[in-house]
């Protein structure tokens, strides 16, 4: 090894201990785990959330839940609880933390109390949320292979609920999620089994659909009973608290402003309510936060909130199909070209030529308004029709992208596709 590459060497080792110190000095995370759920092992996880739930964040939801088993207690079946709420309000985790808690009290007033977690937050068949019904009672990860007679996996549900006597609770997270629709599924947990299991069911089911019970039969609705609970999105001071203690256990709270933490909440409850979205603000703020002072500010936060919308839109760029970034492109051309508001005859004009250029073939007009009304709905443009009187109408576009990311789309930043 000559002496040149001794030195380049050493100096490429000086410039990796450099830069690890200059990371250590401004890393504000102790343990990156508790900003990503995920990462957490489960009994961390239950321990941050009984924290979450001792500070009395929730108590309104988990009055009602708990209202709604208490019956249990002297010995009397409450009817099947429907529980709407949107994502991230906290449903199944609330839900999870309420029953695990009521077993132990149940078995301190000799009442045998058990329950199940049937996970159908990914689309189901009727036979697979069988499937996720028939695991979480025989405790195993095993998978029934397709092919077995539906009748089968009901006898296999009511073999494994034989010998139990006592209330057992079939939390179903996403009740909604099975296709081509629940009825099956609601009718046999509700109404069949009950009749072929000695003991007592209890169904609990979880939806973020306000709508979902209109798409279930009348005759379903009839027998069910159901007792409704809502829970609503979380609110800033809630989702403050939550951060609060990912602070305390993720990063060093010394270098967290409470401003910033003040900011996160304000934004998360603005949009949605959501705690994981209000966690993953957290985080990308962080991020910004160790690539500049080292220290959690508002302005760190302010940065962070664009940068998601960006990455969340550039995503939804990414992902369009081929004349549909063609369209949008050609709507941009002319945005950027000092035009406020365009017409669907001017776009189409440009997008014709562009479909030349690429040597793909133009759809008509009218396929290619649809288009437009698909770009509306997704919010990568702004499109009204206007009454012209007896003239018609015409739709005008406006831009609904901040400059930054249309500019980088018509730069061919994202490479529209071009094969066929």
């Amino acid at each position: 090894m000559t002496q040149k590459q001794i030195q380049n060497e050493d100096s490429t080792e000086s410039l990796i201990e450099t830069l690890h110190a200059t990371r250590r000095k401004s890393s504000l995370i102790i343990n990156p785990d508790y900003l990503d759920d995920e990462k957490l092992p489960e009994e961390e996880r239950t321990a941050v959330l009984k924290e979450i739930f001792n500070r009395n964040i929730r108590e309104k939801q988990l009055s009602r839940i708990i209202s709604h088993l208490t019956p249990v207690l002297d010995g009397d079946s409450p009817p099947a609880a429907m529980v709407f709420g949107p994502t991230g309000s906290g449903k199944t985790v609330t839900l999870i933390h309420v029953l695990s808690t009521f077993c132990k009290v149940a078995a301190r007033h000799s009442v045998k109390f058990r329950y199940a977690y049937i996970d159908l937050t990914s689309p189901k068949t009727y036979f697979a949320a069988l499937n996720e019904v028939a695991i979480a009672l025989d405790g195993s990860n095993r998978k029934y292979r397709k092919g077995i007679p539906i009748q089968y996996m009901q006898e296999l549900i009511i073999e494994a609920l034989s010998d139990y006597d006592g209330f057992f609770c079939l939390l179903i997270d996403e009740a909604d999620n099975i296709h081509p629709n629940s009825d099956a599924f609601i009718t046999f947990l509700a109404k069949t089994l009950p009749r072929k299991v000695h003991c007592r069911l209890i169904l609990i089911m979880l939806t973020n659909r306000l709508d979902w019970e209109k798409t279930l039969d009348a005759r379903i609705l009839s027998f069910l009973k159901k007792t409704d609970i809502l829970f609503e999105p979380y609110d800033a001071m809630d989702l403050l608290e939550i951060l609060q203690l990912r602070v305390q256990k993720a990063l060093d709270k010394n270098r967290v402003e409470q401003g910033a933490l003040n900011k996160v909440a304000a934004y998360a409850s603005r949009d949605t309510g959501d705690a994981r979205k209000a966690v993953e603000l957290l985080a990308k703020a962080v991020k910004e936060a160790e690539k500049a002072s080292g220290r959690l500010t508002e302005n760190e936060v302010d940065i962070a909130e664009y940068q998601l919308e960006v990455d969340k839109t550039e995503q939804l760029i990414k992902a369009l199909a081929k004349q549909q970034q063609f369209v949008l492109h050609a709507c941009y051309s002319l945005f950027l070209n000092d035009s406020y508001k365009i017409t669907t005859g001017q776009a189409y004009e440009i997008y014709k030529t562009a479909c030349s250029d690429a040597r793909l073939h133009p759809l008509t007009q009218r396929r290619f308004s649809d288009i437009l009304s698909a770009l509306d709905l997704y919010g990568l443009i702004n499109a009204r029709v206007i009454s012209r009187g007896r003239y018609g109408s015409t739709r005008e576009i406006y831009s609904a992208l901040p400059e930054e990311i249309a500019k980088k789309f018509l730069k061919g930043d994202w490479s529209m596709h071009t094969d066929d």
